[in-house]
């Protein structure tokens, strides 16, 4: 957590990452978030770390700008070989 507020509650906010190629990014919808008084609405690391492994991982529905958290989380992995 950002700071030390007890007043902290689980939220969602919707995001905009960049793609791992560098070329486009994609909306992400209903990303679980924080959110504090203090604070504002903000990411843990480890949900940054979570989609940026997805990005690199999965396959995203072609032509779709923007995608729920849960269905990136539960795409299929790419196949590499």
């Amino acid at each position: 957590m950002w700071c030390e507020s007890n007043q902290i509650i689980e939220a969602t906010k919707d995001c905009y990452w960049i793609l791992p190629d560098g070329l486009a990014s994609v909306q992400i919808l209903q990303v679980p978030a924080l959110s504090c008084k203090n604070c504002g609405l903000y990411l843990t690391d480890e949900i940054n770390h979570e989609i940026d492994f997805a990005l690199y991982t999965r396959n995203l529905p072609a032509r779709k700008n923007g995608i729920l958290y849960k269905e990136l989380i539960n795409a299929p992995y790419k196949t590499t070989f």
